[in-house]
């Protein structure tokens, strides 16, 4: 697609591409997911290496002031809740990037509180992982109902069908992203999963039909 292939005004040009196969339904929903996460790749390097620092920093917090979660106290998630505010207060760095991370560590901290599943086991990479999402959400997914007359007409019905269907490869890619800049403290180094040897969704498949 040339650069100044425009076709949603909404989302800003790195997506372009992703939103054009969507509309167009030629690509499978794996390949979709592919290039959508190799241009969230570009963006979430673009952005630096600020939201592994904080995610890390929020982890450690959690870690030292929760033994188990069984065991701890409101008054630990209201503690928790503020210092997660102070670190992002004191980070240098971007606002709306900053907010972005705060926005991930207690969207983490509070379905903690209140019992659902979250990684234990691997707190930064959780936080980080939605820290991705978030920035998959509001610049890619958010804006695509943005207009009202799609690229090659499709109805908006559509495209969230297809979108739903490539969800768990995006969803796979994000986690792969943030084993890889957690465990290599480098933005740089983020890696996409290998492609899957099962056929892939068709995206216009009724995922209903029996």
């Amino acid at each position: 697609m040339p650069d100044g292939d425009i076709v949603h005004r909404k989302i800003k040009r790195l997506y372009q591409k992703p939103y054009k196969w969507l509309c167009e339904g030629a690509a499978d929903s794996e390949e979709c997911a592919r290039i959508l996460l190799t241009n969230l790749k570009r963006d979430l390097q673009a952005r630096g290496n600020l939201p592994i620092t904080l995610s890390q920093a929020m982890a450690d917090r959690i870690e030292q002031t929760i033994s188990s979660p069984e065991t701890a106290k409101e008054s630990d998630f209201i503690k928790l809740s503020r210092e997660f505010d102070n670190i992002a207060q004191q980070a240098d760095g971007s606002p709306d990037l900053k907010e972005l991370v705060l926005r991930a560590g207690k969207a983490y901290l509070n379905d903690l509180r209140h019992g659902r599943e979250v990684d234990i086991a691997n707190t930064s990479d959780a936080i980080w992982s939605r820290y991705a999402h978030e920035v998959y959400e509001s610049e890619f997914k958010e804006r695509i109902p943005l207009t009202s007359d799609h690229h090659t007409g499709v109805s908006q019905e559509m495209l969230e069908q297809r979108i739903e269907a490539m969800q768990s490869g995006v969803d796979a890619g994000i986690q792969k992203f943030a084993q890889d800049a957690i465990k290599n403290q480098n933005i740089a180094k983020l890696s996409l999963p290998r492609r899957s040897s099962q056929k892939p969704i068709d995206l216009d498949e009724n995922l209903l039909a029996g």
